[in-house]
């Protein structure tokens, strides 16, 4: 009897002196993060220059998120499904870098156990990549509005350019436009932002234009958009404020764009409606007011 009871005391024992109880609700991993610092290349550091917009992603892994003005971003890693699985298989995963006028770049990170692999050179074990990741230019694009403040009652056209100024000479846009026989291309594309909400208060394109295809030669290349004011006048369509301009363009290298990379975006990021504002490009410019 007093052997039972012996036996029975050092079950107990054992059970809850062990450094994880079996039968506690700690069954797996914790959520991880990655996370790290992205700069814009030929954009001033923050808080003067704005590195937002910067698309992250892991095909292998599942994740993506965009950076914040100052360059940061953060992953979260999937859930955790087993103590020693981590819901991650072993092995390497890479992270893509993507801005659409940047060459893309990449950091490869490893896993083992579940666990992010602690490398002098890249990533800490907690998630932190140790260097900033840079990302190089391949185009500038800038736009211009002319004149970039005017009343409501304006009653002239507004001029947009945009002039793309490439760092290589292998650099594409699609924009729209109407192509006439013998005639100039006509421009039009054009989408107005209002800066305040963020949100599409105008666009400009007509039913017959279509997409062209340009490629950009060095040293740089200028289109223009010939924003008719209609009724002759703006009082209708834009109140006192503060607006941006932002021409459709989509740009294309002869880089390799990993597959399903584009698939990852927002759904309709190349449309021409607001949901082009989803799309990763970087540009200066196209800020226009107007008053009272």
């Amino acid at each position: 009897m007093n052997r039972k009871i012996i036996i029975v005391s050092a079950i107990f024992l054992f059970l809850f002196s062990c450094e994880e109880n079996p039968f506690s609700s700690k069954s797996s991993i914790p959520h991880r993060k990655i996370n790290g610092i992205i700069n814009l290349e030929g954009v001033e550091l923050y808080p003067e220059g704005n590195h937002s917009g910067i698309f992250i992603w892991s095909n292998q892994l599942g994740i993506s998120a965009l950076s914040g003005a100052d360059g940061s971003f953060e992953l979260e890693l999937p859930a955790a499904s087993s103590p020693n699985g981590g819901g991650i298989v072993d092995g390497d995963y890479i992270l893509y870098f993507y801005m659409s006028n940047y060459e893309i770049s990449t950091v490869e990170i490893t896993f083992a156990g579940g666990e992010i692999l602690n490398d002098d050179r890249v990533i800490k074990i907690d998630g932190e990549l140790r260097k900033k990741v840079s990302l190089k230019r391949m185009v500038q694009v800038n736009t211009e509005v002319r004149p970039n403040t005017f009343p409501k009652n304006f009653q002239e056209d507004i001029k947009i350019t945009i002039n793309a100024t490439p760092d290589r000479s292998d650099i594409f846009f699609y924009l729209k436009g109407l192509e006439l026989p013998r005639q100039p291309t006509i421009y039009s594309g054009l989408l107005i932002k209002d800066i305040s909400s963020g949100d599409l208060v105008l666009s400009f394109n007509p039913d017959t234009a279509a997409t062209i295809k340009r490629v950009i030669d060095k040293p740089y290349r200028e289109f223009l958009v010939n924003f008719k004011v209609i009724d002759d006048s703006l009082n209708s369509i834009l109140p006192a404020g503060t607006y941006e301009a932002i021409p459709y363009v989509i740009i294309e290298s002869n880089d390799n764009v990993p597959e399903h990379l584009l698939d990852a975006l927002d759904s309709g990021y190349d449309e021409f409606s607001e949901k082009y504002f989803n799309y990763p490009i970087y540009r200066t410019g196209g800020k226009f007011i107007v008053t009272e």
